[in-house]
């Protein structure tokens, strides 16, 4: 897949590929409306407002909602290519089946008409996890008919862990199909203790892929599926910090209980990560914890500014490292082809 993008990285041939920017179109929005449960939506005039904590409304900002205006504003700050999914607010997993299967589809379309009127936009497919049958034929669909590149997975599946056995055939498929599925943070398990001062989004969404990506680790989805790439964002959240705890207890009869031919660590490392941290002794450490070419730039885009991550990037990466992170890394793992001069 060739992607044309309108300009390169000032000073150099290198193009800027966001591997985190979420996107949530009205479709989503409106098909929230038609239930009153999780996740809770309502519209409000022209606006939505949804439910981000019990009793708590927060109106949707244009530029989560308007490609257009995303397309302008990641442009503008020097990304030249975006990949895009529906993440904490695209979680389709709790809605009633049928519904799940009618929103996945209708997002993976409206992805895939933006790869053809954006040049750069690459779009991550979205699919009814909850019901491995429908899962394998909505991905599919996304993959081999509609064009993705790549799949989304949440933290937990309305609550299901990520090593549930239910899973596993579409883990096998997903690797089959060569494509990345990227781990992104869901409603914490533990919402009620995370409810004050921010604490789901400061440290709870951190805590909600750890555990996920630990528990596709221990629970052996990484040994028996060698050939799926996981993305796991935010510099890998805690597990990086947490690996020499892992591998030190995960054979005690209180964890695993048995020793492997190869420690935790090393499929945690198989995975891949962004740079989307914000501090330079994070970065430094999954710089040293993730091979370099596992390392994507990341700007979690819209709720933080791509101009200001791509200066965290090129303040903290040494120049060997930088044109991977900034799109060689990308190119290799989604399959594309970046013309540096558009």
């Amino acid at each position: 897949m060739v992607v044309q993008c309108s300009r390169a990285l000032e000073g150099g041939s290198v193009v800027v590929v966001d591997t985190q920017t979420h996107w949530y179109p009205d479709e989503l929005w409106d098909a929230y409306t038609r239930d009153d449960s999780y996740p809770r939506c309502r519209r409000v005039g022209s606006e939505y407002e949804v439910e981000i904590l019990p009793g708590r409304w927060w109106t949707v900002p244009r530029n989560f909602r308007d490609l257009s205006l995303q397309y302008a504003d990641l442009k503008e700050q020097g990304v030249d290519s975006m990949v895009s999914s529906s993440a904490s607010f695209g979680d389709v997993d709790y809605l009633s089946l049928e519904h799940a299967v009618e929103v996945a589809r209708r997002l993976n379309e409206l992805r895939a008409e933006a790869e053809r009127e954006y040049p750069g936009f690459i779009g991550l497919a979205t699919i009814p996890w909850q019901d491995p049958d429908a899962a394998l034929e909505v991905l599919n669909e996304a993959i081999l008919r509609v064009g993705l590149k790549g799949v989304l997975i949440h933290s937990n599946v309305a609550g299901a862990p990520l090593d549930s056995e239910y899973l596993r055939p579409v883990y096998e498929r997903v690797a089959e199909l060569g494509i990345p599925m990227f781990v992104h943070p869901a409603r914490s398990l533990v919402e009620e203790q995370m409810a004050d001062y921010g604490l789901e989004i400061l440290v709870g969404y951190m805590y909600e892929t750890s555990t996920a990506v630990l528990r596709l680790v221990l629970g052996g989805v990484m040994a028996d599926f060698p050939d799926l790439r996981v993305v796991h964002p935010h510099a890998g959240a805690c597990l990086p910090y947490l690996a020499g705890r892992i591998d030190g207890s995960y054979s005690k009869p209180y964890a695993v209980g048995e020793v492997w031919e190869r420690p935790p660590s090393e499929y945690m490392k198989r995975t891949y990560t962004d740079t989307m941290c914000q501090d330079p002794a994070t970065l430094a450490f999954a710089r040293e914890f993730y091979p370099s070419d596992h390392l994507l730039f990341g700007s979690d885009y819209p709720y933080f500014l791509p101009s200001a991550a791509i200066e965290f990037v090129n303040g903290n990466v040494p120049g060997e490292e930088l044109d991977g992170i900034l799109q060689h890394n990308a190119e290799r793992l989604l399959g594309l082809s970046i013309p540096p001069d558009g």
